[in-house]
């Protein structure tokens, strides 16, 4: 659900910049913006119902009334940033609705500056009875965003990445170059069944500093659950090493931060101050579209496990006097 979020939250605050820009153009008669807006919304209609909505005045000085059209499913498509019920009214008395309407066609308006619910559900002057439902095919940026919330995963995404091309921005330099989402990718297709080459801790010593810093709460469901993949993290650990990277490095330098950040906290427990790391470790590391196909499940696992190994290596929480996190 967080990339979901996610995701909602950059499409909505874009959708909404863009009818702010529409409606602020239109009173300075600047129109530009509304034609490019029909090619987005072309994309955005296509994602959302499965349309192949095309323009249709493509190879024509203009196509009367109508923006869009998908030949194979008879849908047209007006797009307009004035929200009128005048507005509909002279599109479907159009001499060109009467064509499309003895086609089989039906028509949709989609608005794109102002909210429209004030006009659906009313009656229109439909002289030529084309398929038109006010309470469905009126759109607006709100009926869109309601839309585009319901969509799977896989098409929310598509719809979010049409969104970041339109408006051009550069890819964050974090969601490329994330070493802690590296070591999560490279740690969900290690096979934590098979602990066959378990390496033997020093379990006295790590006990020993659960109990120094009061975690001995989650002992059993998290150090214990979690240090037997050790071994594996640190072959992935010395890979990058062996290679002559900082990959390693970085990720303890980050989760340390991340615990440094606790430490002032005095209202806190460390079981608490424990557990918002693993949630900044997340946070972190969903910013990543390398994990995009990872499931949460598995995310959630992979930042248990490399928490529990940094507690062991001894890059969180204070260690008692002689702990050292060699094995044995």
């Amino acid at each position: 659900m967080v990339n979901r979020q996610k995701y909602y939250n950059y499409i909505s605050d874009r959708i909404e910049i863009l009818s702010s820009k529409i409606k602020l153009n239109g009173k300075l008669n600047l129109l530009d913006l509304n034609i490019h807006s029909e090619t987005l919304y072309r994309d955005l209609l296509n994602i959302l119902y499965n349309y192949n909505l095309q323009p249709s005045n493509i190879g024509k000085a203009n196509a009367e009334a109508i923006d869009l059209i998908d030949v194979e499913q008879k849908i047209v498509v007006q797009v307009s940033s004035t929200a009128t019920k005048a507005k509909i009214n002279d599109t479907l008395k159009k001499e060109k609705i009467k064509g499309l309407s003895e086609s089989g066609y039906n028509i949709r308006f989609i608005f794109i500056a102002n909210e429209a619910k004030n006009l659906r559900g009313k009656s229109y002057t439909n002289e030529y009875n084309i398929s038109f439902d006010s309470n469905y095919d009126i759109l607006d940026k709100s009926t869109i965003l309601e839309a585009i919330l319901q969509l799977p995963i896989d098409r929310i995404t598509a719809v979010y990445d049409l969104i970041q091309k339109e408006f051009g921005e550069k890819p964050n330099t974090l969601k490329l170059s994330s070493n802690l989402a590296i070591i999560v990718n490279f740690l969900s297709k290690e096979n934590l069944y098979d602990v066959s080459n378990i390496i033997q801790l020093n379990d006295y010593g790590i006990e020993e500093k659960i109990i120094f810093n009061d975690l001995s709460d989650i002992k059993e469901s998290t150090f214990d659950e979690y240090k037997i993949y050790y071994g594996i993290l640190d072959r992935i650990y010395g890979e990058f090493i062996r290679e002559g990277t900082n990959k390693t490095l970085s990720v303890f330098r980050k989760i340390t931060s991340f615990y440094e950040k606790e430490i002032p906290n005095r209202e806190l427990t460390n079981v608490e101050k424990f557990f918002n790391i693993i949630g900044k470790v997340e946070e972190h590391v969903l910013k990543s579209d390398l994990i995009r196909e990872i499931p949460e499940e598995e995310i959630d696992m992979c930042i248990r496990i490399i928490v529990v190994d940094a507690f062991v290596r001894c890059k969180i929480f204070k260690n008692p006097r002689g702990y050292s996190h060699v094995v044995t």
